[in-house]
């Protein structure tokens, strides 16, 4: 779906389009594509973009593995709910301190064993137990 939306060149284009009132726009700031160098200035002069950083479906892995360390944990969550979220970075996740994030991260497919055996021992019984769950799912 990525391809079918141009590509979004700068800091201020990504913005101007998540801002956007017109739903077209708003629609290709979470699915179009945009160079590594404009990524990294997002991150590193918008902050408060981090959410929709996460949001955006092209966004490359280099990304996500900062995003999961970022300080508000709704960006985690956000990263933790991609359909594509890498294991590796799920794994990280399943350690977050927002149970929100371990909730997800219990129910999410691509969820590697070891961090679903962690999670049986969550505070919270229903992370426990959506781990639990997940884990009689796998082969």
């Amino acid at each position: 779906m990525a391809d079918r939306f141009p590509e979004i060149t700068s800091v201020e284009e990504f913005i101007r389009l998540r801002e956007s009132t017109n739903p077209a726009e708003y629609e290709r700031s979470a699915w179009a594509a945009m160079p590594l160098p404009v990524w990294w200035s997002l991150l590193r002069d918008r902050p408060d973009m981090n959410f929709w950083a996460a949001h955006n479906r092209t966004a490359p892995l280099e990304i996500l593995a900062v995003l999961v360390e970022d300080p508000d944990w709704r960006v985690r969550h956000r990263v933790a709910g991609r359909r594509d979220c890498p294991p590796a970075l799920l794994n990280r996740l399943a350690g977050d301190p927002h149970d929100a994030v371990r909730q997800t991260v219990a129910g999410h497919p691509r969820t590697p064993r070891p961090a679903l055996v962690r999670l049986l021992d969550d505070t919270w019984s229903v992370i426990a137990e959506k781990a639990r769950t997940r884990l009689t799912e796998l082969p």
